[in-house]
């Protein structure tokens, strides 16, 4: 039987600490995207690695194949990320330049109704290079996380060498049922399945988005595409994240009437996929409304950047989970705590027979 102790910590020292903590996450926040890229990707193809183990595969060969699969797909999407933010920062003047004309011809329509819009000009946050400087700062935000790619690999290594060490032992019943273990299995099992019929859902919704943009001539199709992918881990929210650069795009490009295409295809194949694809696979568990969803997205990207934002729900279920598991911790101590102590009854040491 495991004994836990009891801490009594004062409000104000448990605030303060988590400020601390919280300053101290932020400070590192580059370090420790790199470390929440690989637990995601090792979550993610850790089912792959379970099959391999049950069926008998020499655990050297399970982690090879596995290890692998995801070197090749981390290869192409930095490439991918790498060409497209190579490509933005060669096209940005053009972009600045239509970004202005578009601007200027806003207010001068307001100015046309009589509005003042001299309060607007003053707003530098409006203004063309910045605009192109947000998008570019971004993009390179996902870059330099996935750009890592020599140390994503490595940690997802070891991290899948201690999923395959928990896997075997756990088939075994090595664990105890409280212990970290399998608690650890019980918040893996719940992000392989959140993050699973996440990714194949926003597969379907990214391979369509692709499509569309390329049929329009949208530039830069494959990169809006893959950020739709990743965007759709974010729910209600992410929608909105995906479709504005490509609509604002199409925009610059090509006018009013291909960005309203955009957005009317982007609508479409995203309805499909939140309220028919998603909901048939995904439990209550995972609903999330979208004042709780809003928020991890705010909490999480003030935090850690742009990986937060992205990752922010998962992130959001695992505390949840834990917070679960400390409830669950303290009732059993309360109820512990409550139960009588019978005392046991008092014998009397036997005498020693004399010789």
């Amino acid at each position: 039987m495991t004994t836990r102790t009891k801490f009594n910590i004062h409000p104000l020292l448990a605030g303060a600490s988590i400020v601390i903590i919280l300053a101290g996450v932020r400070e590192i926040a580059p370090v420790l995207n790199i470390f929440l890229v690989a637990l995601l990707l090792a979550v993610a193809v850790s089912p792959l690695l379970t099959w391999q183990l049950r069926r008998g595969w020499p655990k050297a060969v399970s982690l090879a194949f596995t290890i692998l699969i995801v070197i090749v797909i981390m290869g192409f999407v930095s490439t991918i990320l790498g060409v497209a933010i190579n490509n933005i920062a060669g096209k940005a003047p053009f972009y600045q330049e239509k970004i202005a004309e578009l601007y200027h011809a806003g207010l001068n329509a307001l100015t046309a109704r009589g509005l003042d819009v001299s309060e607007v000009q003053k707003l530098d946050i409006v203004s063309p290079d910045k605009i192109v400087g947000y998008m570019t700062s971004f993009l390179q935000s996902i870059l330099s996380t996935f750009g890592n790619f020599f140390f994503v690999v490595l940690l997802m290594v070891f991290i899948l060498i201690e999923f395959a060490d928990i896997t075997i032992k756990a088939d075994r019943g090595l664990f105890a049922e409280d212990s970290w273990q399998n608690r650890f299995g019980d918040i893996s099992n719940d992000l392989k399945k959140y993050v699973t019929i996440n990714a194949v859902a926003g597969l379907i919704a990214a391979v369509a988005d692709f499509i569309l943009l390329l049929i329009l001539g949208v530039d830069f199709a494959v990169l809006w595409g893959f950020l739709a992918f990743l965007f759709s881990f974010i729910p209600n929210i992410g929608f909105v994240l995906s479709v504005v650069p490509p609509a604002l795009l199409a925009l610059l490009e090509y006018g009013w009437g291909h960005c309203i295409l955009v957005v009317v295809g982007y609508v479409i194949f995203n309805s499909i996929v939140d309220n028919v694809i998603k909901p048939r696979y995904l439990g209550k568990e995972f609903k999330m409304s979208i004042l709780v969803v809003f928020l991890s997205l705010l909490f999480w990207g003030w935090l850690m950047g742009a990986i937060g934002a992205i990752l922010g729900v998962p992130l959001t279920m695992a505390v949840k989970r834990i917070v679960d598991f400390a409830n669950k911790d303290m009732e059993a101590d309360g109820r512990a705590a409550e139960e009588p102590v019978i005392p046991l009854p008092e014998t009397k040491p036997e005498k020693s027979a004399e010789t």
